[in-house]
C-alpha cells in the first residue's frame, strides 16, 4: 500500500494533537483537583454524579424544612408550658375560693387575678410565630385565633386545620395544632350551652345553669329567646314549642326558665333572636370567665353559698379536663421534636456517605494523574522528534 507525504503528514500530526489534548485534559484534572470534567471523562461517573448532587440538594431542602419545624414545635412547646402553669395557679386560686374563711371582699380578690390569668390565656393562644403567623390558627395563619363578639365572649376564628411538613421522602411532620382542639374543644364537668344572637343593639351581659338538675331533664333541646319589641320577648325551644310569651323586658334583669338564666343589656329591636345551644364541651377561657364573673358575683348569702360550691367543683372539674387537654398536645409535640431529631440525625449520616462517595467518583487521584502526564509527555515528545525525522527524509538524499 503506498502512502502518500501529505497522507503521512496529516497522521502524524492527527495523532501529536489527539496526544497534546490528553496531556491537556490532565493537566486540567491535576489543576482543577476534579477526575470527571465533562461528561465525555467518564459518562457513568458523571452520571452518578449528578444523582448525588440531586440527593445532596434535596436533603439540604429537608434539613431547612427540619430547622422550620423544630423552630415552630418549640414555640408551640413553650407556649403549652406557659397555659399549663397558668391552669395551676387558676387551681391554686380556686381552691382558695373554696376556702370558707374568704369572704366576698376576698373571693372579689381573687376574680380579679383570675380575669388577669383570662387574659394572659388569650393572649398565648393567639401566639405568632417569627413569621408572624398564629400558631393555633389551624390552616389559616393570618387570622387572630380568639377575639370577643359584641356579648365579651371569647370566640374561635381559626379552623381545625393541622399544618404539615416533609422532612424526608414520605415522612410528613404536624407543626401545628388548632386552637379548637386545644382550648375550645374540653368536656365540661356538666351539661351546658353557649350564646349567639343576630342582634345589633343588644348583647348577653351574663349567663349560667342556675338549676342543673332541671336543664339536665331537657338537655340537649335548644331555645331562641326571640323579641317582639323592645320590651316584650318570647321563648320557644328549638322545636317551636313556646315556653314564656308576651314577657316584659327590662336591660340587665336576668330572663330564667328551665334552669337557664340569661341577663340581656341594651334596647333590642322588633326580630332580634338570642339563640341558647346546648354543649357537653366548655372552652377553657369560657371556664375561667365564669368563675370570675361567680366569683365576682356570689355573695355570702345561704344561697350564693351553695352555688359557689357547686361553681367551685365544676370549675376544678374543668381545669383538670383543660390540664389533660394541654398535656395531651404537649406529649404529641414532645414526640414530633424526637422525629425530626431522628430524622435530622439520618439526613446528616446520609450526606456523609454521599460525600464520601462524591469525593471518590469526582476526586482526583493526583499520583495516577501525575504518573499518566509523565506518560503522555514522553509519548508526545517522542512524537514530536518521529515526525520530524520523518518528514525531512528525500529521495535526494539517497542519490
Amino acid at each position: 500500500m503506498r502512502l502518500s507525504f501529505l497522507q503521512g503528514f496529516t497522521q502524524s500530526l492527527n495523532s501529536m494533537l489527539r496526544i497534546q489534548e490528553q496531556s491537556f485534559n490532565t493537566q486540567n484534572q491535576i489543576s482543577t483537583g476534579k477526575r470527571i470534567s465533562t461528561p465525555a471523562d467518564d459518562p457513568v461517573g458523571a452520571a452518578r454524579l449528578i444523582q448525588l448532587d440531586q440527593e445532596q440538594s434535596q436533603l439540604e431542602q429537608f434539613k431547612k424544612n427540619i430547622n422550620f419545624a423544630e423552630s415552630r414545635l418549640e414555640i408551640e412547646e413553650v407556649r403549652l408550658s406557659s397555659v399549663n402553669d397558668l391552669l395551676v395557679r387558676v387551681k391554686e386560686l380556686t381552691l382558695q375560693a373554696a376556702n370558707g374563711t374568704n369572704a366576698f371582699p376576698q373571693r372579689q380578690a381573687l376574680a380579679a387575678e383570675i380575669k388577669t390569668r383570662m387574659e394572659e390565656l388569650v393572649s398565648i393562644a393567639n401566639s405568632q410565630d417569627a413569621n408572624g403567623e398564629y400558631i393555633f390558627s389551624g390552616f389559616q395563619g393570618g387570622t387572630i385565633p380568639f377575639v370577643q363578639d359584641s356579648a365579651g365572649e371569647y370566640v374561635y376564628q381559626g379552623d381545625e386545620g393541622q399544618r404539615q411538613i416533609t422532612v424526608a421522602n414520605g415522612t410528613q411532620v404536624p407543626i401545628s395544632d388548632s386552637g379548637y382542639r386545644i382550648f375550645e374543644n374540653i368536656n365540661s364537668s356538666q351539661n351546658t350551652f353557649f350564646t349567639d344572637t343576630n342582634s345589633a343593639a343588644a348583647v348577653v351581659s351574663s349567663q349560667r345553669v342556675v338549676n342543673q338538675t332541671t336543664y339536665d331533664a331537657s338537655y340537649p333541646l335548644d331555645y331562641e329567646i326571640t323579641f317582639t319589641g323592645p320590651a316584650t320577648f318570647d321563648v320557644n325551644d328549638e322545636n317551636g314549642v313556646p315556653l314564656l310569651v308576651g314577657q316584659a323586658y327590662t336591660s340587665g334583669a336576668p330572663i330564667t326558665f328551665n334552669g337557664v338564666e340569661i341577663t340581656i343589656s341594651g334596647t333590642p329591636a322588633a326580630g332580634d333572636d338570642f339563640y341558647i345551644e346546648s354543649s357537653g364541651k366548655q372552652s377553657m377561657i369560657a371556664t375561667l370567665a365564669k368563675l370570675a364573673e361567680g366569683l365576682n358575683t356570689l355573695t355570702d348569702s345561704t344561697a350564693d353559698k351553695i352555688a359557689l360550691d357547686q361553681l367551685v367543683s365544676d370549675s376544678l372539674i374543668n381545669i383538670k379536663n383543660s390540664e389533660d387537654s394541654v398535656a395531651q398536645v404537649l406529649a404529641e409535640v414532645g414526640a414530633r421534636l424526637n422525629t425530626v431529631e431522628s430524622v435530622r440525625n439520618l439526613h446528616e449520616g446520609i450526606g456523609i456517605l454521599n460525600e464520601g462517595l462524591l469525593s471518590e467518583i469526582r476526586d482526583l487521584d493526583y499520583a495516577e494523574a501525575i504518573s499518566r502526564l509523565s506518560q503522555e509527555t514522553f509519548v508526545l515528545e517522542a512524537a514530536q522528534q518521529t515526525f520530524s525525522r520523518v518528514s525531512s527524509l528525500s529521495l535526494f538524499n539517497f542519490l
